[in-house]
């Protein structure tokens, strides 16, 4: 089945009809409470844990897994590049609504994508792509699998390993295992 973050209309307004009905419930009920409420899909790594509270779902999710980070793709879901997630991010949000605060993204590049002028060039590139499409918040990590999946067989080897995790930086080897295997799994962008 067709999966978010790859820049598909359908499963794109799909996500921008979700997003409309969190937005008119903030509306509805900012109103009747006084109180300003508004939208936020940054997850500062709660989709680890509420995903052990979540059992398998339609769209292949296994049980107990985590959920998507932030506005991130599903692990896996964005076969497409890194551009396409960016305009799936854009394809959903409503811009005709402002009960929304932020929405996070998170991308993990491979460092062979990103080396050189010309990988520099790169996510230059996708950066001011961000730019244009007017998104809040991205950020990324440029490593590979061995070297995480590495940094778990030998921490010491590892310990000043700094990595992105949804807002904030740390040590990899700090971070407990479930946490280290959500960054392992995200999708690592190989190309542009």
């Amino acid at each position: 089945m067709p999966k978010f973050g790859n820049n598909d209309m359908y499963v794109d307004s799909i996500g921008q009809a979700v997003d409309r009905t969190a937005q008119d419930f903030c509306r509805r009920y900012a109103g009747e409470t006084g109180l300003h409420i508004d939208i936020r899909t940054v997850s500062v790594t709660a989709n680890v844990p509420h995903g052990k509270e979540v059992g398998a779902l339609p769209d292949g999710r296994r049980a107990w897994m985590p959920f998507s980070d932030g506005s991130s793709p599903a692990h896996g879901a964005d076969l497409k590049g890194p551009t396409q997630a960016l305009i799936s991010n854009y394809n959903t949000k409503n811009w005709d609504y402002h009960e929304r605060a932020a929405r996070l993204l998170n991308i993990k590049f491979s460092p062979k994508c990103l080396e050189g002028e010309v990988g520099t060039e790169k996510l230059v590139n996708f950066i001011r792509t961000f730019c244009d499409l007017k998104l809040w918040h991205l950020q990324f990590n440029v490593i590979n699998r061995s070297t995480m999946l590495a940094a778990q067989q030998d921490p010491k080897r590892y310990r000043n390993l700094i990595v992105r995790i949804a807002g904030y930086s740390a040590y990899f080897t700090e971070l407990s295992r479930d946490l280290q295997n959500d960054l392992i799994n995200r999708t690592e962008q190989t190309g542009m």
